[in-house]
């Protein structure tokens, strides 16, 4: 059973205009499995954390075509553009426009700090607004910050919300973009209280200037996003309704706050991604084409292949990151997308669910071994030795496919050396874990769940705008850093299932999959944790059509590194980084591990939590160390 953390709004202007949009609503639907009694009825059983509840979305089939239409305008009218005006146009000048934009919007931020009843807030503008116009060259310099002024962005949709308006429904205009039925006339009031308006194309031209800089990081969050339209939905919703100004600043120094840090595992030079190719392979099993990113040095060199973490696109910002760490070291660099990615799952995935560890393994083998055929033969006497390096699962494969490499029956790609960093040696408890830290919260009292739950993301929101600091103190406490841990993978899982299950239906999920309203279906699927994934999908399809599995024992068995245990003793090419503080370890695995790798193969960082000191040169340093010697094989 689950705990509902909700409110809901009984009136909305949207709803009395779906006949206009042509909008079918669809009822979420949920299994009963209360009187469920097979494998795993305790997890169906167990109390568990609801979503926040978020915006209403009755207008979804015409937000999805709004948003389409957005999509192309930006597409085939802004960027083309934005190339230009950022070629024209250098980076500094751009920010100093953005400076003149956010300087001319002291009237909006004065008049709502007013409305709001923030007198102090309001002072505190004009303050900046003085300063920047005179000492700052009409804002284009923001001196005031300097000074230790820092701006509050308020606007009209805030003080509506503070005055009782919560704006429930979920609004995509076109050109316009998203919102709530809130929103909108808040935009209009926000418009006759900005200068820029008044001036015939200032305010589009200042609109522009900022929406250049982020038309390539839209393009990828285009491309390694599973349903754009959703994700971006969530995360207005979280950044529009999670207004909070003060909030209990109490860090801990846990290995989950530590863990947070992988988010700064990104490329540092902005034009890397445009430098990598992409290529694809035709899979036989499935007769689709997978693609694959790659960079190749203009020389004889090794070749590291990289796998991404649980759900990880081969373009996300910690997979190109990892692909420049290796390129700069003299590397070229493939990356490929998490098994558990729609963007694998769709091209070369032979099981309809996955997540059981060796089925997937295999998959991701053959399709390395057909990248590096085609790679020699398009660059040939230019690859001179090959590397495997795998995130957290992406590790855990790079171990399965290790291990295969020694068995007799093997005809696939041998690596020269396997980099898994953070792999968890028992996946079925790992997800577990994954589990319980989504339902941190619950140790919160009820009455304040919901709200503490906001300022949880508020936090992370604001400290993720602008650009903040890697080694900066997370202001979060254990509860909190583990709940956005559990949120993040819970999000994973939901797309998951529903690619899987839009694909190959097992019957499990009880709401239609096949409308264009999957809002509906998304609230369905959201309820199923990890475990219980493993029990309502994955062990019945591995125990029935897909016939690798005899019982529960088999796939608790067959998701631990123990079941190829000797395999791995044998392989000498394996070097595996962990740290102390993993918290997908138990006390037992790390003393597994030290026993089967030893301290020639393995190396344990002092801290970091799970991927959470990747991003540090020294660690990057530490890894590629690991496969200095196959640099020599192109001297």
């Amino acid at each position: 059973m689950r705990v509902q953390m909700t409110w809901k709004s009984t009136v909305s202007l949207v709803v009395g205009l779906l006949p206009l949009f042509g909008c079918t609503l669809t009822d979420t639907q949920r299994r009963d499995w209360s009187g469920y009694t097979g494998p795993g009825q305790d997890y169906f059983q167990k109390l568990e954390l609801a979503d926040v509840d978020s915006l209403a979305d009755p207008a979804e089939p015409w937000n999805r075509f709004s948003s389409g239409f957005n999509h192309v305008f930006l597409i085939g009218f802004v960027d083309p553009l934005s190339v230009g005006y950022r070629f024209l146009v250098p980076a500094p000048a751009r920010k100093a426009v953005g400076r003149l934009k956010e300087n001319l919007a002291w009237p909006k931020r004065f008049v709502n700090d007013l409305l709001q009843g923030e007198f102090a807030d309001a002072g505190t503008e004009t303050a900046r607004f003085l300063i920047n116009t005179t000492i700052g060259i009409v804002g284009l310099f923001d001196v005031a910050d300097a000074f230790g002024i820092e701006a509050e962005d308020e606007d009209t949709a805030e003080t509506l919300e503070k005055w009782g308006w919560k704006g429930d429904t979920y609004l995509v205009l076109p050109i316009l973009g998203p919102g709530s039925e809130r929103d909108t006339p808040a935009s209009f009031f926000d418009m006759a209280l900005d200068p820029a308006s008044y001036l015939v194309g200032l305010s589009q031209v200042l609109k522009f200037n900022d929406g250049s800089d982020m038309m390539e990081k839209y393009k990828r969050f285009v491309r390694t996003n599973y349903d754009p339209y959703a994700f971006s939905r969530y995360l207005w919703d979280l950044n529009s309704r999670s207004h909070f100004r003060d909030f209990d600043y109490s860090p801990e120094a846990t290995a989950e706050a530590q863990t947070l840090r992988a988010v700064f595992l990104k490329f540092e030079d902005p034009d890397f991604p445009d430098a990598c190719d992409e290529g694809e392979v035709e899979i036989p099993a499935t007769g689709e084409d997978l693609e694959y990113t790659y960079i190749m040095q203009d020389h004889p060199a090794p070749v590291l292949y990289i796998l991404p973490g649980l759900g990880g696109h081969r373009e996300s910002e910690s997979a190109l990151g990892l692909m420049e760490m290796a390129f700069k070291r003299g590397f070229s660099a493939v990356a490929i997308s998490s098994a558990m990615c729609f963007d694998f799952m769709q091209s070369a995935s032979t099981v309809a669910v996955p997540g059981f560890a060796p089925a997937d393994a295999r998959d991701i083998h053959v399709a390395l071994d057909l990248i590096h055929g085609q790679l020699v033969k398009e660059y040939p006497g230019q690859i001179t030795a090959k590397a495997l390096m795998g995130l957290s699962l992406g590790g855990y494969h790079a171990l399965e496919i290790a291990a295969a490499a020694e068995r007799p029956d093997n005809r696939l790609i041998r690596f020269d050396r396997y980099v898994p960093v953070n792999p968890p040696v028992s996946l079925f408890n790992a997800v577990a874990e994954l589990d319980d830290y989504f339902n941190a919260p619950l140790e919160w009292p009820a009455e304040e769940r919901d709200q503490r739950v906001r300022i949880t993301i508020m936090k992370v929101l604001k400290l993720m705008d602008g650009d903040p600091d890697p080694n900066m103190e997370v202001p979060l406490s254990r509860i909190e850093a583990r709940f956005l841990i559990g949120l993040t993978y819970r999000l994973a899982l939901m797309f998951v299932i529903h690619d899987s299950q839009r694909r190959e239906n097992l019957g499990v999920l009880m709401t239609d999959l096949s409308g264009v309203s999957r809002g509906p279906a998304y609230d369905e699927i959201f309820d199923y944790s990890y475990m219980e994934y493993l029990y309502a999908f994955l062990l019945p399809y591995f125990t029935g059509q897909g016939g690798a599995l005899r019982d529960e024992a088999d796939l608790i068995t067959g998701s631990s590194l123990r079941s190829i245990e000797q395999e791995l003793r044998a392989n000498d090419r394996i070097r595996l980084f962990t740290t102390s503080n993993d918290f997908l370890l138990r006390d037992e695995d790390r003393a597994w591990l030290e026993d089967v790798f030893g301290p020639n193969r393995l190396t344990s960082f002092p801290d970091g939590g799970h991927l959470g000191n990747l991003y540090r040169e020294e660690t990057k340093d530490t890894l590629m160390r690991a496969l200095t010697d196959l640099t020599a094989r192109s001297n």
